[in-house]
This record gives structure tokens, C-alpha cells and sequence, in this order.
């Protein structure tokens, strides 16, 4: 399926299958280098400290309802530690966890974020590749592992990264579920070429068996669906607000039924 990158270049790329059973990926498939490009705009939302448009508000008022159940989702498997953060943006996910219980770590590609993460007692990791080993007791990743181009050495290096018992937490839009069906090419949630790749529930936990990991639980992310419906609806140049609500709310109760979301999140664990 030809897909556009309707947020930035205007380019058009292919979702297509890959080597891993039930993930698809990006084709051509972009360099870390070459991908930086992609995100370089003011309007790249998880980089944003400032709500500017109204999808802007948006994003902000779901993220701030997020972050909470977040937390929570956390602390339901450890009450303290040292928690990794990969993909951390402006860092108010790790804001949440500011009591002493904690030591706080993120992985953020850019360069620029860095020194508001720093002043907020954020420990900078430079990437994956410089995890240590059994150093973290939860890792996350909230809508981050999409965008990462070495999928197998990531999966690794986060197994080798955790303590025992410890916890990598992921969440990832679903490209078999109800919204995605709907708005085919103009799904927002392909975000070609930033996604590089494409899950199903099928496919992360095979994935993450692979290497021993273990799926605990999946929950889903019933405001995605909400979120990702408004966008598609701007892709499709109709910002049908009304349209997007139904969407969303049709595709939530589809997952009810076929337990096919919008998004989830995984936690899993080493065996």
C-alpha cells in the first residue's frame, strides 16, 4: 500500500510487509541519519512545550489524562528504582515520577531537549546502544519503538538492560484495528516514514518472544482511537470532527468485539 507523508515532505512510501510475521515496515526504509529530516518541524507534536492549534490542545489534553494511568501502570509492577524512558520528548511522562523512589533516565534523539530534560534531574542515556547491563527495573517506550530502524538489536539490548523482574512497557498503534481499516492511506498512525514500522498484537509479542521476553498484559489506549480519527480527518482535508468521534467511538467498540484497539500497550517480561 502506497502511503503519504501527509504531516511533512508530502513524499509517498510503501507499507509493506517484513521479515518479522505480522509487523510491517516503511519502504524505502530511511537511515537514522536520513530519517532526522522527517521530524524537523515546529509542529512535530511530541517535541512541542507549547500548544499552538487546536489538534495541539488536543494531543496536550489526552497526554495529561495519559500520564497518570501511565504512572500507574508502572507502579502496579515497581514502587522504585530506575526507570528508562526511551524516546522521552519534552520528558512529562518522567515529570510524574519526581519522588525520591526514583531514578529517572531517557533515551531522546533530540539534541535539543536535552537540556530541559537535564534541569528536571533526567539522567541522559545517548542511545540504545549504550544501555548497561542489568541497570533499569522498568523500561518504556510510548509510541516509540515505531520509530526505531534496528527493531532486533533494540528488543536485545532492552532485555539485557533490565534488572531481575524487571519491566519494558510498550505502546504501539495497531494497523489491524477499526480506524485504520477506515482510513486506509490517510490513517495518521502509518506516519510514514517516522513509523518504520507497523504492529499487530500478533506480531510485537512474537517479536518480544523471540528473545525471551514474556507478554504479561495487554491494555488498550481507548483515547487513540479519538485522537488518530481527528488527524485522519485533517489528512483527509475534510476535519470532520463529527465524523472523527464516530470513527473513534466505532472503532473502540470494535475492539470490544474483534480486541482489535486503535493502540496498546504491552508489558512485558523476561523469562
Amino acid at each position: 500500500m502506497k502511503v503519504k507523508d501527509y504531516f511533512l515532505s508530502q513524499e509517498e512510501f510503501e507499507v509493506t510487509s517484513s521479515r518479522f510475521e505480522g509487523i510491517l515496515e516503511t519502504q524505502p526504509k530511511l537511515s537514522e541519519k536520513q530519517l532526522v529530516a522527517y521530524y524537523e518541524s515546529e509542529n512535530y507534536i511530541s517535541h512541542q512545550t507549547e500548544s499552538k492549534s487546536f489538534l495541539d490542545k488536543v494531543y496536550q489534553t489526552v497526554k495529561n489524562v495519559m500520564i497518570k494511568r501511565k504512572k500507574n501502570i508502572v507502579l502496579s509492577y515497581q514502587k522504585e528504582g530506575h526507570i528508562l524512558d526511551i524516546g522521552s520528548g519534552t520528558g512529562d511522562f518522567l515529570k510524574a515520577f519526581s519522588d525520591e523512589n526514583w531514578k529517572k533516565f531517557a533515551i531522546e534523539p533530540n539534541t535539543k531537549l536535552h537540556q530541559k530534560l537535564e534541569s528536571e534531574n533526567v539522567n541522559i542515556v545517548p542511545s540504545i546502544d549504550h544501555l548497561e547491563q542489568s541497570k533499569y527495573d522498568v523500561i518504556t517506550l510510548w509510541h516509540s519503538l515505531e520509530h526505531i530502524p534496528n527493531l532486533d538489536e533494540c528488543v536485545v539490548n532492552m532485555k539485557n538492560a533490565l534488572k531481575p523482574n524487571g519491566v519494558i512497557i510498550v505502546a504501539v498503534p495497531n494497523y489491524k484495528s477499526y480506524d485504520a481499516k477506515f482510513y486506509k492511506r490517510f490513517w495518521a498512525a502509518w506516519d510514514v516514514p517516522r513509523h518504520v514500522w507497523h504492529f499487530s498484537k500478533k506480531g510485537i509479542q512474537s517479536l518480544f518472544k523471540i528473545h525471551q521476553l514474556e507478554l504479561v498484559k495487554i491494555r488498550p489506549l481507548f483515547l487513540d482511537a479519538f485522537y488518530i480519527s481527528i488527524v485522519s480527518e485533517k489528512y483527509k482535508k475534510s476535519n470532520n470532527l463529527l465524523r472523527a468521534f464516530l470513527i473513534g467511538s466505532a472503532s473502540n467498540a470494535f475492539g470490544m468485539f474483534k480486541k482489535e484497539f486503535s493502540s496498546f500497550i504491552y508489558i512485558f517480561k523476561a523469562y
